[in-house]
């Protein structure tokens, strides 16, 4: 335990002197934001699942970044989406299930593409890239989950938008919740 939560306060202090390179202009607040985010998820995942390894923290800053980035941007940096990917690949030569979890992640990038096309971009690529390599890294069906459970997140935000009679862009950023679900799918692989 005291390990992990020792890798959460190294991936934090990694994510705020990596906001340079995050790909999108990070202001401070941005910067805190992440580092505040990896700290808690990478600290609450040591403390509720002490046998953890490191690997789980590397996730978790890879998607407080993305949260903070396409909040305020409404961007998934590429350079971002290849982290995971990386991360993804390195839990799968640790994990194994390479062809399910190929599978299931070509399935979820195959279905956000298929949004992203009928909605005239109203889904970005970003989003598209990110679902199909968070669900090939978590694998099955922790990769399944967490884009249920990201889904479910943007579904009951949107409806509290309409409910509030929020009048904004019309643009709502799916990076925040596929970070949500990418963290449940995080927690379902761990445990």
């Amino acid at each position: 335990m005291v390990i992990g939560v020792a890798w959460a306060l190294v991936g934090s202090l990694l994510v705020y002197s990596t906001a340079s390179w995050w790909g999108a202009e990070a202001s401070s607040t941005d910067r805190r934001a992440a580092t505040l985010l990896t700290l808690m998820a990478g600290t609450g995942t040591a403390l509720v699942f002490p046998q953890a390894r490191f690997w789980p923290v590397i996730l978790t800053a890879i998607l407080a970044v993305v949260a903070v980035v396409d909040r305020r941007h409404h961007i998934i940096p590429n350079r971002l989406t290849a982290t995971a990917l990386v991360w993804g690949v390195a839990v799968r030569l640790q994990e194994g299930r390479w062809l399910l979890s190929a599978i299931l992640g070509m399935a979820i990038f195959l279905f956000y593409l298929t949004v992203h096309v009928v909605t005239h971009g109203g889904l970005g690529m970003g989003d598209v890239k990110l679902a199909g390599v968070l669900a090939f890294g978590l694998g099955y069906p922790a990769g399944l989950v967490s884009m249920v459970a990201g889904m479910w997140a943007a579904g009951i935000y949107a409806l509290f938008l309409i409910a509030a009679r929020r009048r904004g862009t019309g643009l709502m950023a799916l990076g925040p919740f596929l970070a949500f679900g990418g963290f449940v799918g995080l927690l379902d692989l761990v445990h």
